[in-house]
Formats: C-alpha cells, structure tokens, sequence
C-alpha cells in the first residue's frame, strides 16, 4: 500500500535559500516560497527580487450545491490578473461563464492563511472568496451581470470551520530540477448557501439555501517558460459521508512522483495522500477519461458533458485551456485500506498550456 509520510508543518517553505520538500498537516500561516536560491540555474545571477517575479499564483475554488457545480479560478501573472468563473445546472448541463482580466496589482492572491481574500471589485464582475481563521470563517460571493444569452447569477456560501468535515493537507514539491518548487494548500470545507440566476426578460431561478461541499486550492509555482497539464476534481456525497478528490499531472512534476505530488482524497474529515496516476483520454477530450495509478489505490472513469474551451493571446503570455464537467465513476482506497466506490459524483477537468 501507498503510504506517503504526512509530516507537521514548517514555520516556512524555504529555509536557507532551500524549499522544504514533503508533505503536511495542519493550516499553514503562510503559503510564500520566495527567497529561493538561483531556481533557475541559467541565470543563477539573476538576485532574488527579479527570480520572484517568476513565481505565478493560482487560487481556485470548486463548488457543489443544490443543482450546481463549478469553479472559480484566479491566476495572478504578475503583469496581470484573469479570473474566470464556470459553473453548470447538473440536470440540464447548462453552462455559465464569466471572465474578467485585472491589471497589474502588487499582491493579488496573499500570502497569508491566517486572514485575507480575493476579490475582483469591477461594477459587473464582482467576485470576492475571504477567510478568517480567528473566526473560523470561510465565504464565497458573487454578482455577475448578464451578456449576451448567459443570465445574470448571484450567490454567497459560507463554511464554517467547526466541521468536522473540514481537512486539510499541504505539499511541497519540486520541480523536474529540484532548484525549483511548487507549493499548494488544499481544504475541503461543507457549505451552506443559496445561487440564483435572471435571465435577460426577467425570468429568474431562486435555489433555496442548500449544503454542499467545496473544495480549496491555494497554489505558487516558480513557473517554467512553457508548462502544461492536466487535472480532475471530483467532490459530492458518497453514502453519506462528504468527498473530494485531486488528481493531477503537468510538466511541472518531480522527477520522482511517488515521492513528492499533490494528489489527495479527503473524506470523512482525513486526508489520504495518494500515488501518482496516468491520466488517459486517447479518443479525444470529450470521451471517458480513465484515470489509475500503479499501487490499486485509483481507478477512476470521467464522463465529460460540457467543455468551456478558452485561448488567451498577448504579448507576455499565451494560454490555452479547457474547463469540463462531468461525471467521475470508480473506486478509491484510503491509506487505511477502506475501498470507496461511487457511480456519480460531480467532476470538472482541467487541461492547460500556458507560455508565459
């Protein structure tokens, strides 16, 4: 069985102009890898003030609730700041975008996990995920305007971090060349909230307050000039007991993946580590998806229903990804060996090319 070693957190990532390497339990103070020496050993006179400015964020927030699933995503390039929220009706698969890009802003996405949020205050696209640990509060709200035939939504979810559903799990890991590193904070968290869309002649669809489960990702990366990847994050219920899972692969990956990746399934309130998979999809993306690994801990269909397909192209970046709920199928093991098997539980895909 897989077992990779969770270890208590460090009071920081990188110590002595070196990352910490491995993977932790508990809630960080800070998610900050900054200071490493020479990453990018090319150009190892480069000082620290310009090899930071390499380092790219990423905060993503996946949501299931009531008749909905999505996710919002912000990613912070430095130059600039995109956003991009996608969320989907689950019986109909009806689909809701919105995007909005941010100039440059001297810290978008903070350091700190003690307090602090994101927003994007724009009159028609106003977005803003907060949390407070002191107050064990976590919330996240929205108001985006309509356009064109995509109907205006509100909503607002709260979690509080009582549950004995929240878990957490931290992991540093290195980059193909181990001078580089990436780092993620990840927490499942139930919420309670209410969504609501209206359409341009009026028309409006209220859900009343429900419970459901998200998921949290806090990720920074000293980013290689061209990367690419791919992941899968499912989350709902499965007899009774809240799940989520990550499973992922990019070029970004260590070179040794069974010691050092950010995989993880959470129920129950625990977090499980979990090997590195091989995720497959040789009929095209909109086709089953499998997904395994080698230690029988992973064995996972994905369904695609709905592809949100965006390209972003300036002169300082270039991007290319998709967005794809679905339907995840299959059996996952705990690191205590406790089989969990589903038939439907909401998914969302991710694949991405970015040259930056």
């Amino acid at each position: 069985m897989y077992n990779r070693k969770i270890q208590p957190c460090p009071e920081g990532f990188v110590k002595a102009g070196k990352p910490v390497f491995g993977t932790f339990s508990g809630v960080p103070e800070r998610i900050d890898i900054r200071g490493v020496r020479n990453p990018y050993s090319a150009f190892h006179f480069l000082p620290p003030v310009v090899t930071n400015f390499r380092i790219k964020s990423r905060l993503s927030y996946f949501f299931s609730i009531g008749n909905y699933a999505g996710c919002i995503e912000f990613f912070d390039a430095k130059v600039f700041s995109f956003e991009e929220l996608s969320f989907w009706e689950k019986t109909t698969k009806r689909r809701f975008v919105y995007r909005a890009v941010m100039g440059p802003r001297r810290r978008f996405i903070p350091h700190s996990l003690h307090s602090g949020f994101v927003m994007n205050n724009a009159s028609r696209r106003y977005s803003r995920i907060s949390w407070d640990k002191k107050h064990r509060k976590f919330s996240f709200i929205f108001h985006m305007a309509g356009y064109k035939g995509t109907p205006a939504s509100n909503a607002a979810f709260i979690s509080r971090m009582e549950s004995e559903d929240v878990a957490s799990l931290t992991t540093c890991n290195p980059s193909p060349t181990s001078r580089r590193c990436s780092l993620h904070f990840m927490q499942t968290m139930p919420i309670h909230g209410a969504l609501s869309t209206r359409e341009k002649d009026g028309t409006a669809r209220f859900m009343e307050d429900s419970e459901g489960i998200c998921f949290f990702d806090m990720a920074r990366h000293y980013m290689k000039f061209h990367s690419q990847g791919e992941y899968v994050t499912g989350l709902g219920q499965v007899d009774g007991r809240a799940i989520s899972v990550r499973l992922e692969i990019s070029s970004q990956d260590a070179v040794d993946p069974y010691a050092h990746n950010s995989n993880v399934l959470f129920i129950g309130g625990r977090a499980t580590p979990l090997p590195p998979v091989r995720i497959t999809h040789n009929h095209g993306l909109m086709k089953d998806w499998n997904i395994q690994d080698t230690e029988g801990m992973v064995d996972l269909r994905f369904t695609p229903a709905s592809d949100n397909h965006n390209l972003i192209s300036t002169l300082m970046l270039k991007t290319e990804y998709h967005t794809i709920f679905g339907n995840l199928e299959g059996t996952l093991v705990t690191d205590d060996g406790e089989k969990i098997s589903f038939k439907s539980l909401e998914g969302i895909a991710k694949k991405y090319r970015i040259r930056l």
